[in-house]
């Protein structure tokens, strides 16, 4: 018996986790959602995790298991979002478990005694990129090897390079040369973790285009373009170029991971002390700077003020917003 008065969400003690739980089988759709909704919100309140969240976690996977149970994609999504919160902080080389603090690392390996049940939903192919995704957060297991193989989509393969195994090379080199672009794509990021080389061509065609994502891609949120800009950087080093030219194809998320890049690009060492004048620069932080401040786009987010671009350039010493931005490089 789950103590849930003594365990907590973002909101306080999670009292009303059982009942949204339990409302995840609901008849009623609008009930149904709305519960998600509310699990979201409380117990992955913008990736974060709490105790609730990994309390949570069997009553999901027994969910998730039941083919009566309707949305049980959706209850995969929150599984990845307890397992490991918002991915990008974990993309291109997979999670660093040492790094998570007590509630996460309890939430983590929650999800982590269900991957079985995972393993099995790889079988319905309306939730087999969505449990593949999940089963990718867990490097060093060789069960999932032969599962994601069997798989072989473009999910299943970049989930086969973060399991990390010597026997994934082998699949995703012969898929390097399939017929189908995305996953060669998937094929080339997986190589990039698995071998530290990638496909460096295939990669750099993905991380220039103007590819405006994939929606059946899991990881990046379908940035598909984004993450072949990052296994790029994660054994090339001097990704400059690829990265401007990303640049101006870019805005809201896909615009915070592309302006991340050029400023590690720029900033290897981190930020600049703040008041530093633009002169002061190097050549090549200055070629950045004014690229940042001449992408409007990068700064935005459905048209709006793109709050996370802002904070992410301020973070390196750099005038926070592209208005100051664009009047310190005069």
């Amino acid at each position: 018996m789950v103590d849930w008065a003594a365990l907590r969400h973002a909101y306080g003690p999670a009292l009303d986790t059982p009942g949204h739980l339990a409302a995840l089988r609901s008849a009623d759709e609008e009930e149904r959602r709305a519960a998600f909704g509310e699990l979201y919100a409380s117990i992955t309140h913008q990736g974060n995790r709490y105790s609730a969240s990994g309390a949570a976690v069997p009553a999901l996977l027994e969910a998730v298991a039941d083919p009566a149970v309707p949305d049980r994609d959706l209850l995969l999504y929150l599984l990845g979002l307890i397992a490991v919160g918002a991915d990008a902080a974990w993309l291109p080389g997979g999670v660093r478990r040492e790094e998570f603090g007590p509630d996460e690392t309890s939430a983590y390996d929650a999800v982590g005694k269900g991957l079985p049940v995972l393993d099995a939903l790889t079988a319905d192919p309306e939730l087999a990129d969505s449990a593949a995704y999940v089963i990718g957060w867990y490097p060093g297991r060789r069960e999932s090897v032969p599962v994601l193989e069997r798989l072989n989509t473009p999910t299943a393969l970049v989930a086969l390079g973060l399991v990390g195994l010597p026997e994934g090379v082998p699949v995703a080199e012969r898929s390097l040369t399939d017929e189908r672009p995305l996953t060669r794509w998937a094929a080339a990021v997986a190589l990039a973790r698995l071998r530290g080389d990638g496909a460096r061509p295939e990669l750099l065609r993905w991380a220039t285009s103007d590819h405006p994502g994939e929606p059946t891609v899991g990881y990046l949120d379908g940035d598909v373009a984004g993450l072949a800009l990052l296994s790029l950087e994660s054994f090339c080093g001097d990704v400059l170029e690829p990265a401007l030219a990303r640049l101006a194809h870019v805005s809201a998320e896909p615009a915070l991971t592309t302006v991340g890049v050029l400023l590690r690009q720029a900033f290897p060492d981190g930020p600049v002390v703040a008041g530093t004048a633009f002169g002061s620069l190097t050549a090549r932080q200055q070629r950045v700077v004014r690229a940042l401040a001449d992408t409007p786009g990068a700064w935005l987010y459905d048209g709006v003020d793109f709050t996370n671009v802002r904070l992410l350039v301020s973070d390196y010493g750099l005038p926070h917003g592209r208005d100051r931005l664009t009047d310190y490089v005069v």
